[in-house]
């Protein structure tokens, strides 16, 4: 049976990591000025340092661009092309932390870089911890949410084109949406056994 914490502000202190599996790294983005496209990204992993206060704590995560999956084949490769992405000059795009700010009870701000394209722009996620918990196998979890939006031209994501009833037919403004299970791995044996 598992054990669900949710009276706790933090998980323990040390480092978690994302369990990939259940986990989900997505975006929304607005097509033809009106209809929301939902995509993700299937290769990705993540390290989150809880400390022991907000301040202390850090979270890094690694996506793989060529990874992306909104459903259609065709799309994924236009957005994995110099239009876009570019995903065979730039492999990889980042996210790492600068500040971990309380926003009170199980929310927190954090401030950091996101890396797209070689280019780094500060951007702020609204993450919320939902708590703790043992799976059947004797892994202890701990699960978060967080998102942001940002402006993909920020990056030189600058893609696009007009409509004949006006507009353009990607939206600039792009919503990312993250959940993590992050696993606490087992302390390493010292013996060396």
């Amino acid at each position: 049976m598992s054990t669900i914490e949710m009276t706790e502000h933090k998980p323990q202190t040390g480092t978690w990591v994302f369990d990939t599996a259940h986990s989900s790294v997505e975006f929304v983005v607005r097509h033809l000025m009106m209809a929301k496209v939902r995509g993700g990204f299937n290769d990705f992993s993540g390290t989150i340092e809880i400390g022991d206060s907000p301040e202390t704590s850090s979270v890094e995560v690694e996506i793989k661009v060529a990874s992306i999956a909104t459903r259609d084949a065709q799309r994924d490769g236009h957005l994995t092309s110099p239009d876009f992405f570019d995903a065979e000059a730039y492999p990889t795009m980042s996210f790492r932390s600068t500040a971990v700010r309380d926003e009170g009870g199980n929310h927190y701000a954090v401030d950091g870089d996101l890396t797209i394209k070689g280019v780094s722009k500060a951007v702020t996620l609204d993450l919320r911890y939902h708590g703790t918990a043992r799976d059947p196998w004797g892994n202890d979890k701990a699960v978060f949410s967080a998102e942001t939006e940002v402006d993909r031209e920020e990056w030189g994501l600058t893609w696009n084109q007009a409509l004949e009833t006006g507009g353009v037919l990607v939206g600039r403004s792009a919503k990312i949406e993250i959940e993590v299970e992050a696993l606490k791995p087992a302390p390493e044996d010292s013996t060396g056994a």
